[in-house]
């Protein structure tokens, strides 16, 4: 199992319920430790997600529409280590 087949979340930091959609034009997402958020459509094109797919593929949002997770793919600032506190565990087959 691969480390960006799993995620976990504080429900404290996150706005429930959460939600799987895909992709939306202008969608970014905050990764831990960088200062400003990237963008959903340049990380297709980093890790050569086909064009075909890109609208396909399953984005992990938040009430607010905040992009918590990108399935295999990335991680978002609110991702949890196992010593941190969280109560929420995702895992993408």
């Amino acid at each position: 199992m691969s480390f960006f087949n799993v995620t976990a979340f504080n429900s404290e930091e996150i706005s429930l319920p959460l939600y799987v959609r895909n992709r939306i034009n202008g969608d970014k997402i905050h990764i831990k430790n960088m200062d400003s958020p990237k963008k959903i459509k340049d990380i297709f094109i980093n890790e050569k997600i086909p064009a075909s797919e890109r609208d396909l593929y399953p984005i992990v949002v938040d009430n607010n529409d905040v992009v918590l997770w990108i399935p295999g793919i990335k991680k978002s600032k609110f991702d949890k280590a196992n010593d941190e506190n969280y109560d929420i565990i995702l895992w993408y087959n």
